[in-house]
Formats: C-alpha cells, structure tokens, sequence
C-alpha cells in the first residue's frame, strides 16, 4: 500500500499554489507524517493575496504569511513561499527551474500537488510547474547551483477546485492527522468564513467519506503518475542488473 511508502519517507515536499492550498491536499497527511519523523515542507508558490474582499493584496499577503506560519507549527512543519503573483502564477521554464531548486536541495522523496484537471489557472500551472520542476531537478545535464535529485513518488492531491478528470488511486490513512490539521486549516480567515465556500465542512466530510472506502476514520485520495512517468524517472538510474548504484 503506499501509505506505507509515504510515511517511511524522510522528506516529503507539498507544492500548492496558494497559502491554504498544501493544507488541504496534504495537510493531515503531513502531519502523521512529521510526527513519524520525516521532514515536511509546504512550498506556497503564491501567498494567494488575491483573494480577500476587503483587504489589499500586500495587506492581505501579509496576513496570509502569519497564517501561514501558525498553520505549519501545529502541523510540526516547515514552509516557504516563492512569493509569485496570484492570479498570474507563471507556468513557464523560468519558475520550473525555482521550484527544481528547491527539490534539489530539500531532496524530498514524496513530492505531493494539485491535479491538472483544475478550473483554476493557478492550480493547472502549479501541477504543470511541479512536474516539470521533478524533471529539471532529476536531470544529470541540467546543472544548477546544487546536485540532481530524483524523488521516488510524485502524488497529485485532492481540492475541490481540481475535480474534473480526478479518480483516486490510492488512499491514505490520516486519522491521526485529523484534529491536528483541523486546528492548523483554521488558522486561516479563509477557513473561518471569508469565503461563501465551507472550506472547514467540505474537507473534514471529504476525509470521512474517504476513510470510510479505506475502512479507517480519515484518508486523503491522491493520484499517481502514469507508468510510462515511472519508467522514464529511471532514466537516470543505472542500468538494471549492471551492479551500479
């Protein structure tokens, strides 16, 4: 079962678009696994400061780094945002390779995103930017300022904005993460009722309904990369059977 890949993990890094967005696709997930020892971090490509009624965007950037900050202490995490404009996220080589080198010198072994199947234009470029970025950081001819790294799972999460297209393959137990990420979502005003959208009722009936089909109390749905992603990851690997390593 890949849960068991997942939380025998010693980094795990969660892409999301915007502050909030890590915590939903992920966020009971990493939680259990911080508190198996693994290293978590959350990189937020964009604070989301788009996203307010009332507040300015660099106001509300502000507030969303704060939240952002308490959210990731409950969790027993780290996080980083590269800062980039929301609503503009860039999908281009350029942030690919900022998000490579990040990959190579976290070097986690699960990297975890959005699906592409997204109505936000954010969301598609950040599982675009992040695919490419696990290419770029894996790439031996590719040089940057730190070595390559090859993480050995790519997971898309689960966010209702990126529904279409989206079937789970694989389920991953979080009952232990549950309470914990419920207090770290509400951290954020977004989760509290800034939004006419029930964040906090959307997500917690998500992970029972998911813990049900798992036969556990919580789960979180990812999807995986297709099997011919797998084989070319092993490009860069020695050849079978030649006793390299």
């Amino acid at each position: 079962m890949i849960e068991a890949q997942v939380y025998a993990a010693k980094r795990i890094l969660v892409v999301g678009a915007h502050a909030f967005d890590a915590e939903v696709i992920a966020g009971p997930l990493a939680f259990v696994a911080a508190a198996r020892g693994a290293e978590v971090t959350f990189l937020h490509l964009t604070m989301g400061e788009q996203g307010h009624r009332c507040l300015a965007p660099p106001l509300y950037a502000e507030q969303k780094r704060s939240e952002a900050s308490a959210a990731a202490e409950r969790l027993r995490i780290g996080w980083r945002s590269l800062d980039l404009p929301d609503g503009f996220l860039p999908s281009d080589d350029a942030t690919a390779l900022a998000v490579c080198d990040v990959l190579r010198e976290l070097k986690p072994e699960v990297v975890i995103t959005h699906w592409q199947g997204s109505w936000h234009k954010d969301h598609r470029a950040a599982s675009e930017l992040t695919k490419t970025a696990v290419f770029y950081a894996a790439l031996p001819t590719l040089e940057r300022a730190l070595p390559v790294h090859s993480p050995a799972l790519l997971l898309f999460g689960e966010n209702w904005e990126d529904d279409e297209g989206f079937v789970p393959t694989h389920l991953v137990d979080v009952t232990e993460g549950f309470a914990p990420w419920r207090e770290a979502a509400e951290k954020y005003e977004l989760a509290r009722g800034l939004s006419s959208f029930p964040y906090m009722d959307y997500y917690a009936s998500l992970y029972r309904l998911r813990g049900c089909i798992r036969g556990t109390t919580y789960a979180q749905a990812f999807m995986s990369t297709s099997n011919s992603w797998n084989a070319g990851a092993g490009l860069f690997a020695p050849p079978v059977g030649s006793g390299a390593r």
